[in-house]
């Protein structure tokens, strides 16, 4: 009973697995390994073996897209606790699926693979392969300048309206759904001001070794990116209104991304690549990184930081010339743990800083920061995994800072039809900024936006994520998987 106690076990299940510690005594690893990246007690004591799946429904509402249904579904494979991986990495492979489609018709399909220590080597595999179709991605200007508020002529004083100023991005976006009278007599409207039609083929292969006991990573990789666009300049609009709310059809007047690629904005940032044909970004990737954290998913402590680098040239076969780089910093600290370590309170922060430059720079890359630690980077800046209170791609330019806090407390945790849950809040705060070069950089206009999330830990490898942000142009919700860092 003693040795019970202290352990924490608390029920038949835990009592089953509390040799596992008496196993992690006596394990012998092909290779050292850091006690930094053993897992916790915790951890260890409700960690599944074998191979298992998880994964559910989602049905999500995004203001931009309407609603939307689809899935994920997990696979993965532990061993068992005589493997000596199994006390020091989340999984030792792990299938991720994925598909989603929404009422506006914006398609995403996934595959992602990930095997740490693969035939108990140093090295890592990762694979991705993603497929996407977007109506309605936005575009809401390129440089400093797309920090200002949101400005547009005001139509509901009709076609001599003057520029108005919005607080919120959904009165922003009505005034531009108003129809006025064009040349001919014919309505016009705004509607895919900020729209575009993007089509997505995504390809790479990651392989990373491990060094210091498992703390350094060495990876490198290549990326095939296949990307087709269409503007809605002079289509007609989906939605368009009178000034009184009347529905009427309406042609697409010129949106922001025919403007700024006509009067010159693109040609200053060395811009190309807006084409309804498939362009070829052919690029390689390299990161070194520096890891302590004791479960990648959902860590309680340790340092991630990173350095990756991205290279696109004619030489690789692609359409597109230029590098991009990207620096980043995770801290992860428990202040307190209560109930035998099965609840806890932890503060993570992430702190980014990206910059893109080449005489010839596909757009679309700047839509990014470019981490090779998870499929597709860091999407910036706004949107649901970097300012969650702002809409996506809301500010843009060449380099980028960002910085995402977060108190993650967990609070409850249950096993249910042999699954184990853990339930916790996460209020945040999001913030960042935009240079339009590496000269520019300045500590000021910085845009921010607190929130508050909901986490389910699902058998530990599957974090379920449900999160509110309020910023000066409005309120967004986002559900989806994984911690947003």
């Amino acid at each position: 009973m003693a040795q019970e106690a202290a352990i924490g076990v608390r029920d038949p299940e835990a009592h089953k697995n509390t040799d596992r510690l008496a196993i992690l005594d006596t394990i012998s690893l092909p290779f050292e390994l850091s006690d930094d990246k053993k897992l916790s007690r915790e951890d260890i004591l409700n960690k599944k073996e074998g191979f298992f799946v998880t994964g559910l429904p989602r049905f999500e509402f995004d203001p931009i897209r309407g609603f939307g249904i689809g899935g994920n579904v997990f696979f993965f494979q532990n061993k068992t606790k005589e493997d000596p991986f199994f006390y020091y990495t989340p999984y030792r492979y792990s299938i991720n699926t994925e598909f989603f489609v929404f009422e506006n018709g914006r398609v995403r399909a996934a595959v992602n693979l990930d095997v740490p220590y693969i035939f108990n080597s140093k090295w890592r595999l990762r694979a991705d392969a993603v497929v996407w179709e977007d109506p309605n991605a936005q575009y809401w200007g390129i440089g400093r300048e797309s920090l200002n508020n949101l400005s547009f002529q005001d139509k509901s004083a009709g076609a001599e309206g003057g520029i108005r100023q919005f607080n919120r991005v959904n009165d922003y976006e009505e005034n531009l759904k108003i129809a006025v009278p064009g040349n001919g007599g014919r309505l016009q409207t705004d509607t895919h001001y900020n729209q575009f039609i993007q089509r997505e083929l995504l390809f790479n292969a990651l392989g990373e070794r491990v060094e210091m006991g498992g703390k350094l990573r060495l990876m490198f990789g290549y990326e095939a990116l296949f990307t087709a666009f269409e503007d809605y300049t002079g289509q007609i609009a989906e939605e368009a209104f009178l000034a009184d709310g009347t529905e009427v059809e309406a042609v697409q007047r010129q949106t922001l991304v025919n403007q700024q690629i006509n009067d010159g904005t693109w040609d200053r940032f060395n811009l190309s690549g807006f084409s309804d044909g498939f362009k070829f970004t052919s690029m390689l990737a390299a990161a070194l990184i520096y890891d302590t954290r004791d479960l990648e998913p959902d860590p309680s402590k340790g340092v991630f930081l990173q350095y990756s680098h991205e290279y696109s040239a004619p030489w690789l076969g692609s359409d597109f010339n230029f590098n991009k780089f990207m620096v980043q910093g995770q801290f992860i600290h428990t202040f307190h743990r209560w109930k035998n370590d099965r609840n806890r309170l932890t503060f993570a922060g992430l702190a980014a800083f990206g910059h893109i430059f080449g005489p010839n720079i596909n757009f679309i890359e700047m839509w990014d920061l470019s981490s090779q630690a998870e499929a597709g980077g860091i999407l910036v800046l706004g949107g649901g995994r970097s300012l969650r209170g702002y809409r996506e791609a809301r500010f843009m330019a060449p380099t980028v800072g960002l910085v995402n806090l977060e108190m993650r407390a967990r609070l409850h945790d249950f096993n249910a039809f042999n699954q184990h849950f853990a339930l916790g809040v996460t209020p945040f705060y999001d913030f960042g900024t935009v240079w339009e070069g590496l000269s520019d950089v300045q500590l000021n206009n910085f845009r921010g936006a607190p929130g508050l999330g909901g986490r389910i830990a699902w058998n530990q490898s599957t974090i379920l994520r449900l999160d509110y942000a309020q910023s000066r142009e409005g309120g967004q919700f986002f559900f989806g998987f994984g911690h947003i860092f």
